[in-house]
């Protein structure tokens, strides 16, 4: 293995944006699919672990002090500071207010 390993960390706020996105689910879905999105989400998380340099830059985060990395699951994109899970956010979320969730 190439690289050094991180520990992967969900933030509250990524926490709770993962228990929305199961409660959507088993609502609009069943609890089967909700569990399937949950753990699909939480396995792309955990491959931050393994080589978070291999993962791109989220765009417009080059003003911040350290590195914000994403990787996606479906349309979920987890963004991650490299140790902490940042938020989990759908791809039709509006771009402009990603800041928001990184503060």
């Amino acid at each position: 293995m190439v690289g050094k390993l991180f520990r992967v960390i969900f933030s509250r706020k990524a926490r709770q944006r993962l228990k929305d996105i199961s409660d959507y689910n088993t609502r609009a879905a069943s609890p089967a699919v909700s569990k399937k999105v949950r753990q699909g989400i939480i396995d792309q998380a955990r491959k931050l672990e393994k080589l978070p340099a291999s993962k791109p830059k989220l765009p417009d985060t080059e003003d911040y002090d350290y590195e914000v990395r994403y990787t996606k699951a479906w349309s979920f994109q987890i963004i991650g500071d490299i140790v902490r899970i940042l938020t989990t956010r759908h791809d039709k979320e509006d771009p402009e207010n990603i800041k928001e969730d990184l503060e």
